[in-house]
């Protein structure tokens, strides 16, 4: 039986409602909807705020070539708060206190807090090892995990973990090693999000602002679906305005976000649309044009004429119509 779990949403006159999903959330709107607005006021202000890790669309990608481990408990205050000695009232300093805003550039933390987790948890079997004479099978680490979903998203590549450095290599390929930093966007994207999912508390609530940035769209569903097999524990929210990585969750609960005016956001929950396909629902509501329906397929040349000539319309094409007889 699928877990329920809860998260409260704010609402109009300071009200908060309780949503609850067995799946994930997806909250949906056009920009300018508040979407930022909101996943900021989950992380900081909401009554889930001590289990929120909040993974934001603003980001620098810079990974540097190498990392030095410290205890696990610096590590992971470092990366989830900003500062060793902070905790969950001090989250807002980790954003320099623009949390809606700030580009944040912790890829370094997240390497040193993963090298720190495989070093502590490599001690740790190097004692039992010594303490016992039977065979004990050694841990699985948290970079381990993010090697094997890695690879099973790119298939073509190989992480080569060691020396507290992250390299890369053709899969399958005898040389050619290059370092993290000259890892592509779309490599280095998929490392950190496999890592910041992994660093988020036990039965959280992971927020994930715009979670297509930066990766193609045929490993959006997938890496997302690893990503959640992995920490089932979590209730993981999206947040975006992409009517394709919308449309591909079709089990998440989705709510779509009308307008956000600087106080309170309005919002609906959308139930399983009557007679327009959920795809096209998403992304009548995740547009502020007005919409045009022409004749074509996706991708046709009619549609795309249309497009181009007819730019401030949403143009959607319904495929071929015809005339009766």
């Amino acid at each position: 039986m699928d877990q329920k779990r809860k998260i409260s949403l704010p609402k109009e006159n300071g009200n908060t409602v309780e949503i609850e999903t067995t799946q994930s959330l997806l909250l949906v709107g056009a920009n300018g909807a508040g979407k930022k607005r909101l996943g900021t006021w989950i992380e900081i202000d909401s009554p889930n705020k001590n289990l929120v890790h909040r993974i934001s669309a603003q980001k620098s990608l810079a990974m540097p070539d190498s990392t030095t481990p410290v205890s696990i408990e610096i590590a992971e205050n470092t990366l989830l708060f900003g500062n060793k000695d902070w905790n969950h009232q001090h989250k807002v300093h980790k954003w320099s206190k623009k949390p809606a805003t700030t580009m944040l550039s912790d890829l370094d933390k997240l390497l040193v807090c993963l090298f720190s987790d495989e070093t502590e948890e490599n001690a740790k079997f190097k004692v039992k090892c010594k303490s016992s004479s039977d065979k004990i099978e050694p841990p699985i680490t948290k970079l381990d995990r993010v090697k094997e979903i890695w690879e099973r998203i790119l298939p073509h590549r190989e992480l080569v973990v060691g020396g507290l450095r992250i390299q890369t290599k053709v899969k399958g390929g005898n040389g050619n090693l290059y370092n993290s930093s000259d890892m592509s966007d779309g490599e280095r994207v998929i490392f950190y999000l496999i890592g910041q999912c992994l660093a988020a508390p036990k039965y959280g609530i992971v927020v994930i602002d715009e979670p297509e940035l930066h990766l193609h769209k045929s490993v959006q569903a997938p890496l997302w679906a690893e990503i959640e097999s992995l920490r089932s524990d979590c209730l993981f929210v999206y947040l975006t305005h992409d009517v394709d990585f919308a449309a591909a969750n079709e089990l998440a609960t989705k709510i779509w976000l009308k307008s956000f005016d600087g106080t309170s956001w309005d919002w609906e929950q959308l139930l399983p649309s009557s007679g327009m396909p959920d795809e096209l629902t998403l992304e009548i509501l995740g547009s502020r044009k007005p919409v045009l329906f022409v004749e074509g397929v996706s991708g046709s040349f009619d549609s795309s004429l249309y497009a181009s000539i007819l730019s401030n319309f949403l143009v959607i094409p319904r495929g071929r119509v015809i005339p009766p007889l």
